[in-house]
């Protein structure tokens, strides 16, 4: 199987308003070194936050304008990627090629591990370097926790906190309940096999308090359900032989109150029929009562038109009747009047009215036929009406007398499901005490897989390869004593003909920390064994610092007497020539040597806004 790794491309940092800030990393040794305070150790934060180890990241001043950070990686196949992510945290994009902007397709990866999805960060990275579905074991009874690259990263990824403390380089969360899992995790690093086929176990008198507490519990549940029933339980097969009969009942009384309903709903759909049909009668007549109304004025205005018409066909009988005559009045004769009426107009408007009148008397005659036959229509809907209200009279009566009915088959129904309900209730319980109880005798009969607690860490051989490879290391290096160097198994820690390394001072226990992280990558890489191939180390020359400007004080007497070797130039001179095997990022206060400068990729944030890069961030 070939080595795989991963090489880091470039971190970028881009906002909406201001200039992109971007870091571009060879494939082998990359120094940054400069002042205090430049965001050095914050790159190595961001890494963190990139690859999914931590959820957030620092929030300095510097950051405020910048809405996202991009991560270029070259994957184990060769393949470019970016990985991009808000300054504010939560999930990832995926992008092809290096990028440091949107440039369209991209794939949405979960931020926080889970071994169960194939969609995040912690698994895509895992999957690239043959460690996805790893478990280790936590504990010594052999209970497993998925492997996510949080636990993994910390071998690539070293901060300057870690790198001086007196801690091992493996307890990486500082957490005594978690040593276990790291011992093992160190474990799987140098063998390449989890845990997976490990048989959990547990101790005797762990099992003994486990199962006196379940039977507690299941002896409470059990004296609940007894409270609930009662102290004179019924028998399970009385109470089914109960539930039967009132089952049968309750159908039975369900297909009585169905006869009943549809009875009542079908006289009430009559009802409501006939209550309409009689709003639309009633309706009707009243229609035909106004129509009436207006018939009978119509009639009374031929009358009066009739009696008009008489009278002036009379005067006209009597004008012609005097025509030629004296004067009725006042006695003058023919010849001294002075009005001369023809005879011929007193005849033609005596004509008119009687013809008027003949009309009129033929369309009265007309209307009193149409009133006669409106009269009749009332009368017969007067009698419809009177037949409907004695019909929805009846109905009534007989709705009132089926609603009793109805009633008293629908509160028998209900009382039954009561019963029904109380009854299966208690069925349910006897049927759940009989659980307990069955459960109960399992657990105090049950002999679990009691076994020897599991061995954690690494074995003898294995710590002895790997103090060899760390004491290799810092041989190239020039290191004083690397002969006398091995990995201790009882502090789990790298020691020096003896002497603890965290009885050391801060820079020889960064000194020694690089010095196993680089062993550790070397090792895998010669065994073929996952490793992200990379490694990011925050001042490992911490013993070069200058004592009086360095916020880490004095120098130990072992610091001073390794500042006079010539180690940093050995240290970046073995980092350069490792650059077929892995990728080194440095993060220093102090200056290289000017000899190691021309080995690597080297970024000076300078600190001064005339001189340089500054740092991270502008200015």
């Amino acid at each position: 199987m070939a080595y795989k790794r991963i090489v880091l491309r470039h971190l970028a940092f881009t906002g909406s308003r201001i200039d992109d800030v971007k870091l571009t990393f060879s494939r082998g040794l990359n120094i940054i070194y400069g002042a205090s305070n430049t965001g050095k150790s914050f790159v190595a934060k961001a890494l963190q936050f990139m690859l999914a180890v931590t959820t957030k990241l620092p929030q300095p001043n510097e950051l405020e304008p910048y809405t996202g950070v991009w991560l270029g990686l070259t994957m184990p196949d060769g393949k470019d990627v970016t990985l991009y992510r808000s300054v504010k945290g939560g999930a990832f994009r995926l992008y092809d090629g290096l990028v440091s902007r949107n440039n369209g397709s991209s794939v949405v990866l979960r931020g926080l591990a889970d071994a169960q999805r194939s969609d995040t960060t912690s698994n895509f990275i895992l999957d690239s370097i043959g460690l996805s579905g790893k478990v280790v074991a936590k504990n010594a009874s052999g209970e497993k926790e998925d492997l996510a690259i949080r636990h993994v990263l910390p071998y690539a990824i070293v901060s300057e906190g870690d790198i001086m403390a007196e801690s091992s380089p493996i307890y990486h969360s500082k957490q005594f309940a978690s040593r276990t899992f790291e011992k093992n995790l160190l474990r799987l690093m140098l063998s390449g096999s989890d845990d997976r086929d490990v048989v959990t176990t547990v101790r005797k008198e762990t099992y003994e308090v486990a199962t006196a507490a379940k039977i507690e519990l299941v002896d409470e549940l059990i004296l609940q359900i007894d409270r609930e029933v009662g102290e004179d339980p019924r028998v399970r097969d009385d109470l089914e032989a109960q539930l039967k009969v009132t089952t049968n009942s309750m159908e039975r009384l369900q297909d009585e109150l169905r006869v009943t309903q549809e009875h009542l709903d079908d006289l009430m759909f009559q009802r409501r029929s006939l209550t309409d049909e009689r709003r639309q009668a009633a309706t009707k007549a009243a229609e035909l009562g106004i129509t009436m109304q207006r018939f009978l004025q119509l009639n009374e205005t031929y009358t009066s038109d009739l009696r008009r018409l008489e009278a002036l066909e009379e005067g006209g009988l009597a004008l012609m009747a005097m025509t030629g005559r004296e004067c009725p009045v006042c006695g003058a004769s023919t010849a001294e009047q002075r009005h001369h009426h023809a005879d011929d107009e007193i005849e033609l408007v005596r004509r008119s009215a009687k013809a008027e009148l003949c009309k009129i008397v033929i369309e009265q005659t007309d209307l009193k036929r149409t009133l006669t036959s409106l009269a009749q229509d009332e009368s017969n809907l007067q009698s419809k009406l009177s037949e409907m209200d004695l019909l929805i009279e009846n109905m009534e009566l007989e709705i009132r007398d089926a609603r009793p009915i109805e009633g008293t088959s629908r509160s028998k129904y209900l009382e039954l499901i009561e019963q029904h309900s109380y009854l299966r209730r208690f069925v349910e319980l006897s049927d759940r005490r009989a659980a307990l109880s069955g459960r109960r005798s399992e657990l105090a009969s049950e002999r679990p897989a009691i076994g020897e607690q599991l061995s954690s860490g690494i074995d003898d051989t294995m710590a002895f390869e790997l103090g060899k490879a760390v004491a290799s290391v810092l041989e190239r290096w020039g290191f004083p004593d690397f002969d006398k160097v091995q990995y201790d198994l009882k502090t789990n820690d790298v020691s020096i003909g003896g002497k603890r390394r965290d009885d050391n001072g801060k820079g020889v226990r960064a000194i020694l920390h690089a010095a196993f992280n680089v062993a550790l990558l070397l090792y895998c890489k010669e065994n073929t064994l996952p490793h992200p191939g990379f490694l990011v180390l925050d001042t490992p020359l911490l013993t070069y610092r200058e004592p009086l400007t360095s916020k880490h004080g004095e120098l130990a007497d072992d610091e001073a007497r390794l500042k006079k070797s010539p180690l940093a130039l050995k240290f970046y001179s073995h980092l350069a020539e490792l650059e077929g095997s892995a990728q080194f990022i440095v993060l220093e206060n102090a200056d290289p040597p000017a000899e190691a400068l021309k080995l690597a990729k080297v970024q000076v944030f300078t600190g001064r806004r005339d001189e340089g890069r500054y740092g991270l961030f502008p200015v």
